[in-house]
């Protein structure tokens, strides 16, 4: 079995609103009950919401830029950590997510826990 991390986005223009719609809500919910019933959910994370200050990155030159980052199009709000047979396996999972419905993306890359 693989790690792999599932990094939830959604679009910087969407209504935020959006995401506190009792549907949206129990949408959410109910995708990760469903995965955590299969047992495959090794850790689950969440994001505060994009209000600066809130993120920075820091160089090895030891200068430090403040985020959250107006350069990209999407912020992270959510991760989680599945235990799958492979790639494909945690791809099948991410399409399931409800936050493609409602326009924004997951980023599956493999993880090593020690």
């Amino acid at each position: 079995m693989k790690n792999f991390v599932l990094l939830l986005r959604v679009n910087t223009n969407m209504d935020p609103g959006a995401f506190s719609d009792p549907k949206e809500v129990a949408d959410r919910k109910k995708w990760l009950d469903d995965i955590q019933e299969k047992g495959i959910v090794k850790y689950l994370g969440g994001t505060m919401p994009p209000i600066e200050p809130m993120a920075c990155t820091i160089f090895a030159d030891g200068s430090i830029k403040e985020g959250p980052f107006k350069e990209v199009d999407h912020f992270l709000t959510g991760f989680l950590v599945i235990e799958v047979e492979d790639l494909e396996s945690a791809k099948k999972i991410a399409k399931t997510n409800p936050i493609l419905i409602a326009g924004g993306s997951v980023e599956v890359r493999e993880v090593l826990l020690r």
